[in-house]
């Protein structure tokens, strides 16, 4: 990241800067509407006032309450339910980016299979509720429903020996299909075939890993819109794509109809116990249609703020990835991002991950544009070539937009108790959070500029103790430049943690951010005003001062800074640079004070302290030009604001933790 020169009170001020406005809570409007139950039998008019998972409360017009669970209602009712369960969870959610998708009615199309009718090549046999496979080459049986994306497939199953794959051949919609691979060949490897007409160890969904276990049952399931596919494997991403579906193809060998499901075993046997098809009635990947197939550079944005800049990249739909250390001081109104195109802005919601010790933050964003396939299995061999994209400053407020550095990936190595991945390859600040790319442009690393900061401080330590036989050459090593990446299997972790999140967790984690970003400005705005008001006092008071000391009466009272320091800081807070930075630690800070007073994600407690901590510093303030001349008085008033203060920063500083 390159940060901006600052003047005398740098160390009190790089963490700060203005708050984003907080959006307004929408409202409900009162609905009286019919409501029936599934059967027929019962109807009446009501307003849903209260609903869950299992059962609504609805008030009618003489406001008397009727409850009725979800299972008897009407399919058309059980829509609205959900609908509305969705728009609550929206409206109580600080810009959180994150909609989950609104699945329909679940499907169990296992029940449906015919294994004489539907198998189209091997064998197939129903025992019991299940489905197994014959240990043939190939069996396959094509799911009697038609489908039409958005769907999910959710398939849970067992390998029975430790070898074979599975497949499952996904309908995308206007004639496209894809199938999707687990566990194939030796060594085993998983990924979607085809994707520009290429298999899964030449596309970027290429996992290296085993994923299926055996002896126990896993739950694999597929998640698909036209323009995007993600498959897990017990809760773990294994594959996500973006594109345009006219890259995905299908090998014509397969002959299955377009809109149809289909899944096989490959010389193993496997039971199948349940396979449910749920629709998606609406997502916001509706809107996400990406065409032709971009660039790995589209993907790559320039991250700026008023303290500085870094880089990003888009790692999954409207989820942005950077290191911490980039944002951990703007809120997420400060931050802009651009894609290669200047003009090309787009707006953060909040930040929904934050890891300072592996210094990896994540971003919610509006973008249309592709994301960067990541390396989900987390495989960087030593020895690969590698791309490392950001946008380093080169001096003179200049910045290189998208530039590429090649390197070669080396070995893992442990910066202050995390493992980071090693790369000979040279890198300026401002690339801090941009990607590391392998041969196929999957993501195997996030550019680490703070790691690489240290381990070259390791680096230059160890060299001190090396013999003169290894010196010279580990010299030439470090000045050819070493970078250090976060993995690609840590990013994965963070971005699955980020999928789970409720509406409501990832406005809870947003908040936070905007709150620590507010408690570091109070808490640097407090200094300033505790030490100006310090330096103010008139030199009869600091003779005052001085006479207590000699009668070792000083014990308890507020210690003033002697007086020719106190001149030379005096100075330096008169100095334009320094108003200018007590000007933007105060810029609409009431407006922000109000903004977490108001917040569903705040406590009580944290409101109360943020406030009165605020009213001290304007206390403090206020003593500050009219400091009086008797020391003793002083003393009193500003010992008792100076603890005041010192307790509602660390009880505010506790809540944030």
């Amino acid at each position: 990241m390159k940060i901006s020169p600052l003047p005398a009170l740098r160390i009190l001020t790089l963490t700060f800067l203005t708050l984003a406005t907080l959006a307004q809570r929408p409202g409900f409007a009162a609905e009286l509407r019919t409501w029936t139950t599934a059967d027929g039998r019962y109807e009446v008019q009501a307003e849903l006032v209260e609903a869950n998972d299992t059962a609504v409360r609805l008030q009618k017009a003489d406001l008397n309450v009727v409850t009725i669970a979800i299972l008897k209602l009407s399919k058309q009712d059980r829509d609205f339910v959900q609908s509305w369960l969705l728009e609550r969870e929206k409206s109580e959610t600080f810009m959180p980016g994150i909609v989950p998708d609104v699945l329909g009615e679940q499907i169990d199309v296992l029940s449906m299979i015919d294994p004489v009718k539907d198998t189209q090549t091997g064998k197939w046999t129903r025992d019991a509720n299940n489905l197994v496979s014959s240990r043939s080459s190939r069996a396959r049986v094509v799911i009697p429903h038609e489908v039409s994306p958005p769907y999910q497939l959710k398939l849970v199953g067992q390998r029975q020996m430790d070898k074979g794959s599975l497949n499952i051949g996904l309908a995308i919609g206007n004639g496209y299909q894809v199938l999707v691979i687990f566990d194939y060949g030796r060594p085993k490897r998983s990924g979607l075939a085809w994707i520009d007409e290429k298999t899964e160890p030449s596309n970027a969904t290429f996992y290296r890993k085993p994923v299926l276990p055996t002896a126990r049952d896993f739950e694999i399931v597929c998640t698909v819109h036209d323009s995007h596919v993600r498959v897990t494997c017990d809760g773990k991403t294994i594959v996500e794509w973006t594109g345009d579906p006219s890259r995905l193809t299908l090998h014509p060998n397969f002959r299955v109809p377009s809109n149809r499901l289909f899944f096989e075993s490959l010389s193993g046997t496997f039971r199948i116990s349940q396979l449910q098809y749920r629709p998606i009635r609406e997502s916001e990947f509706q809107r996400h249609r990406p065409r032709g197939n971009p660039s790995p550079a589209d993907s790559v944005a320039l991250i700026e703020h008023p303290l500085g800049h870094g880089s990003g990249f888009l790692a999954a739909p409207n989820l942005l990835v950077t290191n911490h250390h980039v944002i951990e001081n703007a809120p997420a109104g400060d931050l802009k991002v651009f894609f290669p195109e200047v003009s090309d802005f787009v707006k953060v919601h909040g930040v929904l991950f934050e890891d300072v010790g592996r210094d990896l933050a994540i971003l919610s964003v509006e973008s249309k544009r592709a994301p960067l396939a990541v390396a989900y299995d987390g495989y960087v061999p030593k020895g690969e070539s590698v791309q490392l994209r950001g946008n380093p400053a080169i001096g003179g407020g200049v910045t290189l937009r998208n530039a590429v550095v090649k390197g070669t990936t080396r070995s893992m190595v442990r910066v202050d108790g995390y493992d980071f991945l090693q790369i000979d390859a040279s890198i300026d600040s401002g690339s801090s959070g941009g990607p590391i790319l392998n041969g196929l442009n999957q993501v195997v690393g996030v550019i680490a500029m703070k790691a690489t900061d240290e381990g070259e401080k390791l680096i230059h330590q160890g060299l001190a103790r090396l013999d003169d036989s290894f010196k010279e050459k580990s010299r030439q090593l470090a000045q050819e430049g070493i970078a250090f990446g976060i993995p690609a299997q840590d990013l994965a972790k963070a971005l699955d943690k980020v999928r789970t999140m409720s509406t409501k967790e990832a406005g809870r984690t947003a908040q936070l951010h905007e709150n620590r970003v507010v408690f570091k400005r109070l808490a640097a705005l407090a200094g300033i005003r505790l030490l100006e008001a310090n330096v103010n006092v008139p030199d009869e008071m600091r003779q005052q001062a001085a006479r207590v000391r000699t009668t070792g009466l000083a014990d308890g009272l507020f210690e003033l800074i002697p007086a020719e320091p106190a001149r030379v800081l005096r100075s330096a807070l008169q100095t334009e640079d320094a108003q200018n930075i007590v000007a933007m630690l105060q810029q609409d800070l009431d407006q922000h004070l109000a903004a977490i007073s108001s917040s569903p994600y705040v406590s009580d407690s944290s409101r109360r302290n943020f406030n009165a901590l605020s009213q001290r510093i304007n206390a403090v303030e206020k003593v500050s030009p009219r400091p009086g001349a008797d020391y003793r008085r002083f003393s009193a008033t500003m010992t008792r604001l100076e603890r005041e203060v010192s307790r509602l920063i660390n009880e505010i500083k506790n809540d944030l933790e």
